[in-house]
C-alpha cells in the first residue's frame, strides 16, 4: 500500500501529527549533522562550545581541596631568583643537581625539570656531568623534551630525535612538554604520549611530561604510557576519558597560582650556597636547611611531586587556558609548569572531566527538538483571545529550557565533572521552537495575522512562572517553625489624618511605607501585609535564617532612625512629624499559605505572632519605641544594646513576659553617660524586684538626674514610692498586668 493512499485513510488530525513529527525529526537530523563529531562540525559552533566550557570553569572557580592539599608543589624560577643567585640565567646545571639532592633529602618522590637543556652548560661543561650524576644518585628526576611540530593525535617522529635535550640519550626518564591549543587558541587538552619510530621499524611511545613524572611517582618504567581504548586511556588503574584521539580534557583546579609555589633559590639555599642576599646581609639565611623554618624539615616536599619551571613572562612559557582570574580581560594565562601540575593532580585524584558521547549528544538533541516542537506547537493551538500570551508562553518555554540547559551543564560540570554539549542542546531547542513557529505561520495564516496583532497586556509572568514551577504552593496549610515577627504602627494616626487633606495624608503614608518596606527588604525580611498605617513582617521564612531575630531588631532600629530623617524632611515641607511603635517577638508559629481556596496569602499565625502585636501596643504604657520579648533579646544581646523594661502580664497569656527596649547597636563606643545611666537603671530594677523600695527610689532618682525625660525610670520610681506606702502582697513577683491589648 503506497504512502499517499495510507495518508488518505488518515484523519486530518493524524496527518497533521505525522507532518509535525517528520518536520521535528528532520530538524533534529540537521542539527546532529552540524554539531556532532566526526560527521560535520562548523568552526563557529566549535568555538561557541569551547567558550561554554570556559564559562563552566569560571563559574566553578577554584577548588579548595587542591589549594589545601595538593600532591604537586611548583618550584618556580622567578626574576627574584635571577637576582638572588650568584650565576646568571640560564643557571649552571649544577644548580639543578643541587636541587635534586635537596628535594630528595626533603622527601620528594618525583621531580620534573620543565626546562630544555639543548646544549652544553654555558658556564662549565663539567656541570652536565654533575647533573647526570645527581639524576642517577637521587633516582627522582624527570627531564623535559619538546617536539618542533605537533598534530591532533599521536605524533610519529624519528628515533634519532633528542627532543631538544642533550640528556635524552643518557636519562630515559623524560617527558615531552608539547601541548596543543583548540580552534580558538585556548589550551584545554593534554596529550598523553607521542610516538616515534624505533631503529627496528617498530613504534615506541614517549610519554608527555605529566605522565613521565607520574611514572616516576608510581614506580612504573620510564616509557610507560596510558593505553588507548575506544573511550578512555587506561593508566595506573584509572580510566582517563578521551577528549580526542590523543588527549584528555584538563580539569583545571583554578587559574595560574592555584598550586603551592616555592622559589627556586630558596630550595637550593643551604649551607653550601651563598646567595646575593646573604652576601649583602653578611648572614647565612639557609631557607632550605635551617633547622627551625627550613624546607628540609617542614614536610613541604614530603611525598610530593615537584615541578620546576620558569615563571617569567619573557621566557614565553605562558598559555591562554580555560579558566581566568576574572579581574580583567585576558587574565587567563597560565605557565606551562602549572598546566602539567593540573594534569598530574587529575590523575592522582582520579578527578577527570567526562565528555558527553556522540550517541548521548544525538539522543539529547532529538529529545529536545521533539520536546520543544510539540510543547510549543500545543501551546499555539490553545483557543484564546490572548494570542500574544500564547505566543509568549511558547517563547518563555523555549527560553526556560535553554536556561535549564545552562544550569544543568554547570551543575553536572561542577558536581559530577561531566561535560555535556551546550551548543547542540541550545540549537535543538531553537530549532524545535523555530520549526514549530514556522509550521504554524505557514499552515494557519489567520492565526499568523492574529499573532502579529496581539496586544501586549498580560498577567504578571513572574507569578505565572512561580505557580507553574511550584504548584504545591497552591495547597493550603503550613508548618511550625521558630521565626521572628515584627509589628509597627504610627502613634495617633487617626488624629493626624483628621487634620490633613486626604491627598497629603496618602502622600505621607506612601512615603513612610516605602521607606519602611525597603528597610525590611534590605534585611531580608518577608513583608506580610499592610493594615492602614500598620506594617507586619517576619524573618526566617520562606528562606531559613539562623539570625532572624537579629535581622528583625536591626530593621526596627533602622526604621526608627529613618523616621528621624523623614520627619526632618516633612518639617521642611510643613508636614506633621510622626512617631511609630514597634513590637518584636521570637517563637514558634505556623508559616505557610493561609486562607480559602482561590484566595490565600503566605503569612504566619500563632500565639507568638499575637504576642508581638501586644508588645507593639504595650509601648504606649512605657512611652518607648521598640519593645521586644525576652526570647528575642536573648538571641541579640551581644549585638544590640537594650534594657529590661518590665515583667508584664499580657491578655490571653497565662505566663508573664519579660520585655526589653532596644536602644541601639552594642559595642565599645557606647557613650559614657549612657553607660552610667543604664548602670543606675539596672541597679534600681534589681532593688525594685528585691522589694527594697527606698533603695530603688534613690537609684532611680540618680538615673533621672542623668536623663530627666526617661519615662520607664520615672514609672518605676512612682511604683517604688507607691509600694513604700502600700507594699504588694508577699507573693508579688514584679509582674505588671496589662489591661489593654
Amino acid at each position: 500500500m503506497s504512502t499517499p493512499i495510507l495518508l488518505g485513510w488518515l484523519s486530518q488530525g493524524q496527518r497533521s501529527w505525522i507532518t509535525r513529527l517528520a518536520l521535528a525529526l528532520g530538524i533534529a537530523l540537521l542539527i546532529i549533522l552540524f554539531t556532532q563529531e566526526p560527521i560535520l562540525r562548523l568552526g563557529i559552533l566549535q568555538r561557541l562550545e569551547l567558550a561554554t566550557i570556559d564559562y563552566r570553569f569560571q563559574y566553578r572557580g577554584v577548588a579548595p581541596i587542591v589549594t589545601d592539599s595538593a600532591h604537586v608543589v611548583i618550584v618556580e624560577i622567578t626574576e627574584e631568583s635571577f637576582r638572588s643567585l650568584p650565576d646568571r640565567f640560564p643557571f649552571p646545571r649544577s644548580y639543578y643537581a643541587h636541587l635534586l639532592r635537596n628535594l630528595k633529602a626533603a622527601g620528594a618522590r618525583a621531580v620534573a625539570i620543565d626546562l630544555l637543556f639543548s646544549g652544553p652548560d654555558s658556564h662549565d661543561p663539567r656541570n652536565d656531568d654533575t647533573l647526570r650524576t645527581a639524576l642517577l644518585e637521587t633516582g627522582i628526576g624527570v627531564l623535559a623534551g619538546k617536539r618542533e611540530a605537533d598534530k591532533e593525535a599521536y605524533v610519529t617522529t624519528s628515533a634519532a630525535e633528542t627532543f631538544g635535550n642533550i640528556f635524552f640519550s643518557s636519562d630515559p626518564s623524560m617527558g615531552l612538554v608539547n601541548i596543543r591549543n583548540d580552534a580558538d587558541g585556548v589550551y584545554r587538552s593534554y596529550n598523553t604520549m607521542f610516538v616515534m619510530d624505533s631503529a627496528g621499524g617498530a613504534e615506541q611511545a614517549v610519554p608527555t611530561l605529566a605522565f613521565a613524572v607520574l611514572n616516576k611517582y608510581f614506580g612504573f618504567p620510564p616509557s610507560a604510557v596510558p593505553a588507548a581504548e575506544q573511550q578512555h586511556f587506561l593508566y595506573a588503574g584509572r580510566k582517563i576519558p578521551r577528549y580526542d584521539p590523543g588527549s584528555l580534557l584538563i580539569n583545571f583546579y583554578g587559574p595560574d597560582g592555584t598550586f603551592p609555589h616555592i622559589r627556586f633559590h630558596d630550595v637550593i639555599d643551604d649551607s653550601t650556597l651563598t646567595t646575593a642576599d646573604e652576601v649583602e646581609s653578611g648572614q647565612q639565611i639557609n631557607t632550605f636547611s635551617d633547622p627551625v623554618f627550613g624546607y628540609l624539615h617542614d614536610n613541604t616536599f614530603k611525598d610530593k611531586i615537584v615541578l620546576v619551571g620558569v615563571t617569567v613572562p619573557e621566557y614565553k612559557d605562558l598559555f591562554p587556558v580555560a579558566i581566568a582570574r576574572g579581574l580583567r580581560k585576558r587574565d587567563n594565562l597560565m605557565y606551562g609548569v602549572e598546566i602539567h601540575a593540573n594534569v598530574i593532580e587529575n590523575v592522582l585524584r582520579n578527578d577527570f572531566l567526562h565528555m558527553e558521547t556522540p550517541w548521548a549528544g544525538a539522543a539529547t538533541t532529538l529529545f529536545l527538538v521533539l520536546l520543544t516542537f510539540f510543547v510549543t506547537s500545543q501551546l499555539r493551538e490553545i483557543k484564546t483571545r490572548h494570542y500574544l500570551v500564547v505566543g509568549l508562553l511558547g517563547f518563555l518555554f523555549a527560553l526556560s529550557v535553554i536556561v535549564i540547559i545552562g544550569g544543568v551543564s554547570v551543575v553536572l560540570f561542577s558536581r559530577f565533572h561531566y561535560v555535556i554539549g551546550v551548543v547542540n542542546a541550545v540549537l535543538a531547542v531553537l530549532g524545535g521552537y523555530t520549526m514549530s513557529t514556522t509550521y504554524h505561520l505557514v499552515t494557519e495564516r489567520k492565526e499568523r495575522m492574529l499573532i502579529k496583532s496581539m496586544f501586549s497586556t498580560y498577567v504578571n509572568p513572574s507569578l505565572v512562572d512561580e505557580l507553574v514551577a511550584h504548584p504545591e504552593k497552591l495547597v493550603l496549610g503550613g508548618q511550625r517553625e521558630e521565626l521572628t515577627v515584627l509589628f509597627s504602627d504610627i502613634v495617633g494616626f487617626t488624629a493626624i489624618s483628621e487634620n490633613l487633606p486626604p491627598e497629603d495624608m496618602v502622600a505621607i503614608l506612601n512615603e513612610y511605607l516605602n521607606v519602611m518596606s525597603n528597610i525590611i527588604f534590605q534585611n531580608d525580611g518577608t513583608l506580610d501585609k499592610y493594615e492602614g498605617d500598620a506594617v507586619m513582617a517576619f524573618w526566617g521564612a520562606p528562606i531559613p535564617q539562623r539570625d532572624h531575630a537579629l535581622r528583625a531588631c536591626r530593621s526596627a532600629l533602622a526604621m526608627q532612625e529613618a523616621l528621624v530623617e523623614l520627619n526632618q524632611t516633612w518639617k521642611e515641607q510643613h508636614r506633621p512629624a510622626i512617631r511609630i511603635r514597634i513590637g518584636i517577638n521570637t517563637g514558634e508559629m505556623v508559616v505557610g499559605n493561609m486562607g480559602a481556596v482561590g484566595k490565600f496569602a503566605y503569612t504566619v499565625i500563632g500565639d507568638s505572632v499575637n504576642l508581638a502585636s501586644r508588645l507593639e501596643g504595650a509601648n504606649r504604657e512605657y512611652h518607648t519605641g521598640i519593645m521586644v520579648s525576652e526570647r528575642t533579646y536573648t538571641q541579640v544581646r551581644d549585638e544590640i544594646l537594650g534594657r529590661e523594661l518590665d515583667r508584664i502580664g499580657v491578655m490571653g497569656r497565662s505566663e508573664p513576659v519579660t520585655t526589653y527596649e532596644l536602644l541601639g547597636p552594642a559595642g565599645p563606643d557606647i557613650a559614657a553617660d549612657l553607660r552610667e545611666f543604664l548602670a543606675h537603671y539596672e541597679e534600681g530594677k534589681r532593688l525594685y524586684y528585691g522589694r527594697d523600695w527606698q533603695g530603688a527610689r534613690a537609684v532611680f532618682q540618680s538615673a533621672l538626674r542623668l536623663r530627666p525625660d526617661d519615662y520607664p525610670t520615672l514609672l518605676h520610681l512612682q511604683r517604688a514610692e507607691a509600694y513604700m506606702q502600700t507594699p504588694p502582697p508577699d507573693n508579688w513577683n514584679g509582674v505588671f498586668v496589662m489591661q489593654s491589648k
